[in-house]
C-alpha cells in the first residue's frame, strides 16, 4: 500500500500485530486508511490467531502486506520480523525530488485493538517537527469503550516495579494532563519512532515478549542521547484486551510472573550500580511481602508468580550482567536525566493498597457497568470498593486472634518492654550489630558458645538472618522472638488446626488454648528465647509431620523434607526437640510403619536431615550429651525448678519465674480425658494422646536431669517447657477433634 507524500521527507511505516483480535481488526484499519495524513507503507502479523484475524487483515489490507507467525511470538519479535518483510521496505513514490539524506522513516506501532483518531498520524508528526531531538511520540491513551475515560499520557515506572501512569482509576478526560511535554516513556499502543534509532537500539528487547518491554525502549531511547515525549493532541483509543483478560496472552502463559520478570529486568538493567542495588533490595522486601500476602489469601498461583518472577531475574546472574552490559552506554548520562522522573515506591501506601487487593476481589468497571474480576499484570491497579475491605479484616478470626494474642502479651510482659532492651533470665543483652553475629557464625574456632569451645551454635546464624532482615539490630531480632512468640505460636496452632476441623471457632479456641499456655509466657518471662522460638514452630512441625502420614508419594516425601528443614531449625534453639522427634518417630514406625518402606524412609529422612544440617555442631553433641538438654544462649543458672512436683508436668506448668499456677490448665486435661469418650475419629483423639505422653515422659526426664552447663560449679537441672509444649499440643490435638 502506497500514497503521496504530502509533508515531504516524512516516510511512515504503520506495523499491526493482531493475535485473536478478528472482532477489532474493521475499525482499526478503517481508521488507519482514513487519517488525514496517511501513511506510506502497512505492514500486518498475524501471531497465530485462533479466530480470522489473518483473513480479516488480507481482506481488509491486501494479502501483500499480511503474513503469519507462530502464536507465541512475542509482540518485539513479531515488530522486527514485520520491518524485514517486503512491504516494509518498499520505495515510496513521490520521492523523487527529496534527497536520500533528508528522508526521515518512522514506524508507527498499531496494536490491533487500538483505535487511532484520523488526525493522530498528524498530530504526532507536527510534534516531532516541532521537537527535532525527539525520536520517540506517543499520543494520548484513552479507553476504548467509555472515551470520555484517560489511559495514558506518558507513563513511567517506580523503583518498587510498579507502571506508573499518574491517572486515577475511571478519570474522565476535561483536559487536565493535556500539553506536550516530555517523558520517560510512552505505551506501544500509537507509539512513533524514528526507524534509524529503531535499528540502531534493536527495537524492543525480546527477552520480554510481553510487559514492559515500551518502558524499556524508551529508557534506552534516552540513554542515547535523544527524547521520548507525548504529544496530547494526537488520541489512540484502546482496548487493553490482554490485562483486561479479553483474550489469552499466548506469548506470556503466566502473565502475573513475566510481568514481574520484566519490570525487575527494567530497573536493573538500565540503573547505575548504586540504584539498581538499591532498588533490588526494596523489591526482595516487596516481594517477600507480596508472597505472603497472596499466601494468606488462599491464591498460591499467584505467590509462585511473584517468586518466580524475582527468582527468574536473580537466579539467571549472567543473563542479568549481559543485558546490563547491553545497556551500559549512557546509562548514568540517562538516570541523572530521569531521575526526577522515576518516582520512589511508595511502599507503605502501596503495600496497604496492595493487601486490600488481596484480601478483597479486586474489580474493574466497564462500559455496560458490569464487574468482572480483574489480574492486570501490566498496570497492576486495583479498584477498591468503599465497603468490604475494612469489615472483612476487622472481623477476620485469625486477624482479631492475633490482635489479641499480641495485646495479652504485651499486658503480661509490660515490665519487660518498659525496661528497654531485653536482659535478664536466660537472655543477655544482644549488644553490637548484625556484622558480628556473622563473623561469629563463620569462625572457624572460638571458644563461645552453649558449652562448645570450637563451633559456633548454629543458632546464631537465624538469629543473624533475621537481625539482618530487621535493618542490621540483634536486640530487635531478640525481641521480637520473645514477644512474638506468643501471637505466632497462635497463628501457627490456628492453621495446623485447619487440617483437622473446619469450625472457624474451634480453630480460634484451638490456637488460644495452646498460644496461651503457661510454656509461652514462661519462655519470655525468664527471657528464653530459644524456647519462645521453638514454641511458636511446634504446631508447624507437627503438621507437617501429619502429612507424612496422610499424603501420598512425592506430597509425602516433600513433606518429610519440610519436616527436616523446620525440625533443624527447632534444634538449632532447643536440641530437646530432636530427642522428641526421634522417639514420636520410632514409636510411628513401630505402630505405623510396619510394611511401609516409603513411610520409614520418610521418618528417617525427617529425623536425620537436622543431624546432617547442623554439622558440624552435631558431632560436639555427640560427645556431650548434656548439651540436648540446654537452650539457645542459655548461661545464667537457677531458671529451671529442682524436683518440679508431679502435678505441675501433669497440668503442663514447667516451673521457672514468670508463670501462672500451675492449675490454670486443668480445664485442658479435663477436656483431653473426656475426647476419650469419643467413638468417631478415634484415631485422632488417640495420636494426640500419644504425643501428650510422649511429651510428658520427656519432660519428667528432663526435669530430673543435672546439668552442668558451660563448666558451671552447681549443677541445675533442665527445663522441661519444651517437652510440655508438645504434650499440650498433643492434648489440643485431642480437644478440638
Amino acid at each position: 500500500m502506497s500514497s503521496t507524500n504530502p509533508q515531504g521527507q516524512h516516510v511512515v511505516t504503520a506495523v499491526i500485530v493482531a493475535h485473536d483480535g478478528a472482532a477489532w481488526l474493521p475499525r482499526i484499519a478503517e481508521a488507519l486508511l482514513g487519517q488525514t495524513r496517511p501513511v506510506q507503507r502497512v505492514v500486518a502479523v498475524d501471531t497465530g490467531s485462533r479466530d480470522r484475524s489473518g483473513a480479516v487483515l488480507a481482506e481488509l489490507l491486501g494479502r501483500s502486506v499480511v503474513f503469519g507467525m507462530d502464536r507465541r511470538t512475542g509482540y518485539g519479535a513479531a515488530v522486527a520480523q514485520a520491518l524485514r518483510h517486503r512491504a516494509a521496505n518498499t520505495n515510496v513514490p513521490g520521492l523523487a525530488g527529496v534527497a536520500h539524506g533528508e528522508r526521515i522513516e518512522w514506524i508507527w506501532l498499531l496494536h490491533d485493538d487500538s483505535e487511532p483518531e484520523t488526525d493522530a498520524l498528524e498530530q504526532l508528526l507536527r510534534g516531532a517537527a516541532e521537537t527535532r531531538g525527539a525520536a520517540v511520540l506517543g499520543p494520548k491513551v484513552m479507553d476504548w469503550s467509555d472515551r470520555r475515560v484517560l489511559l495514558e499520557t506518558g507513563v513511567t515506572i517506580d523503583t518498587a516495579g510498579r507502571r506508573i501512569t499518574n491517572i486515577e482509576p475511571r478519570e474522565v478526560d476535561q483536559g487536565q494532563h493535556d500539553g506536550d511535554r516530555d517523558v520517560l516513556a510512552v505505551g506501544s499502543a500509537g507509539l512513533l519512532v524514528r526507524r534509524d534509532v529503531w535499528d540502531q537500539l534493536g527495537g524492543f528487547d525480546q527477552a520480554m515478549p510481553l510487559f514492559r518491554d515500551d518502558v524499556d525502549f524508551c529508557w534506552r531511547v534516552h540513554a542515547a542521547g535523544h527524547r521520548v515525549r507525548v504529544v496530547t493532541d494526537a488520541v489512540v483509543y484502546h482496548l487493553e484486551a490482554t490485562p483486561r483478560n479479553r483474550r489469552p496472552a499466548s506469548a506470556a502463559p503466566r502473565p502475573r510472573r513475566m510481568d514481574r520478570h520484566n519490570a525487575l529486568l527494567t530497573l536493573l538493567g538500565n540503573l547505575p550500580l548504586r540504584p539498581a542495588m538499591s532498588a533490588l533490595a526494596g523489591n526482595l522486601v516487596l516481594s517477600a511481602l507480596r508472597t505472603l500476602f497472596f499466601l494468606l489469601a488462599k491464591r498460591p498461583r499467584a505467590a509462585l508468580d511473584e517468586f518466580a518472577g524475582v527468582t527468574s531475574v536473580l537466579g539467571h546472574p549472567f543473563a542479568l550482567l549481559a543485558a546490563r552490559r547491553r545497556r551500559a552506554r549512557g546509562r548514568r548520562a540517562a538516570y541523572g536525566k530521569l531521575r526526577t522522573e522515576l518516582p520512589p515506591g511508595r511502599s507503605l501506601r502501596r503495600l496497604a493498597e496492595f493487601a486490600a487487593s488481596v484480601f478483597y476481589t479486586s474489580t474493574q468497571i466497564d462500559t455496560a457497568g458490569s464487574h468482572h474480576a480483574t489480574d492486570d499484570p501490566d498496570e497492576d491497579e486495583y479498584l477498591l470498593t468503599d465497603t468490604g475491605f475494612a469489615q472483612r479484616i476487622l472481623t477476620n478470626p485469625g486477624v482479631l486472634l492475633f490482635a489479641g494474642l499480641l495485646v495479652i502479651t504485651l499486658a503480661a510482659e509490660r515490665s519487660l518492654i518498659t525496661a528497654g532492651t531485653l536482659t535478664g533470665g536466660a537472655l543477655t543483652p544482644a549488644f553490637g550489630g548484625v556484622s558480628g553475629l556473622w563473623h561469629e557464625y563463620l569462625q572457624s574456632f572460638h571458644p563461645v558458645g552453649i558449652g562448645s569451645a570450637s563451633s559456633t551454635p548454629p543458632y546464631v546464624a537465624v538469629v543473624a538472618a533475621l537481625a539482618t532482615v530487621l535493618g542490621g539490630k540483634p536486640w530487635l531480632a531478640i525481641d521480637v522472638m520473645l514477644i512474638g512468640c506468643v501471637p505466632v505460636a497462635g497463628m501457627t496452632a490456628y492453621f495446623a488446626a485447619r487440617r483437622i476441623t473446619t469450625s472457624v471457632w474451634a480453630r480460634v479456641w484451638a490456637a488460644a488454648a495452646y498460644a496461651l499456655l503457661p510454656v509461652g509466657m514462661g519462655a519470655v518471662a525468664a527471657g528464653r528465647f530459644g524456647a519462645a522460638v521453638v514454641f511458636a514452630l511446634i504446631p508447624l512441625i507437627c503438621m507437617l509431620a501429619a502429612r507424612i502420614f496422610t499424603a501420598a508419594g512425592r506430597r509425602a516425601r516433600r513433606a518429610a523434607w519440610a519436616t527436616g528443614l523446620f525440625l533443624a531449625i527447632a534444634a538449632a534453639f532447643v536440641p530437646l526437640i530432636w530427642v522428641l522427634a526421634l522417639a514420636a518417630a520410632v514409636l510411628a514406625a513401630a505402630t505405623l510403619g510396619r510394611g511401609s518402606r516409603s513411610m520409614l524412609l520418610n521418618l528417617g529422612i525427617a529425623v536425620l536431615t537436622p543431624v546432617l544440617l547442623l554439622l558440624p555442631w552435631t558431632l560436639q553433641v555427640a560427645t556431650q550429651p548434656a548439651l540436648l538438654f540446654l537452650e539457645a544462649g542459655q548461661k545464667v543458672h537457677g531458671l529451671a525448678t529442682a524436683g518440679l512436683p508431679a502435678r505441675s508436668l501433669l497440668l503442663l506448668s514447667p516451673g521457672g519465674p514468670g508463670l501462672p499456677p500451675y492449675w490454670v490448665t486443668g480445664g485442658l486435661a479435663l477436656a483431653a480425658l473426656a475426647a476419650l469418650l469419643l467413638t468417631t475419629r478415634r484415631s485422632l483423639v488417640l495420636t494426640g494422646w500419644a504425643l501428650a505422653l510422649l511429651g510428658l515422659l520427656i519432660a519428667v526426664a528432663a526435669s530430673r536431669v543435672l546439668v552442668t552447663p558451660d563448666g558451671a560449679l552447681r549443677p541445675v537441672a533442665a527445663w522441661p517447657g519444651i517437652a510440655l509444649a508438645v504434650a499440650a499440643a498433643g492434648l489440643v490435638l485431642a480437644v478440638v477433634v
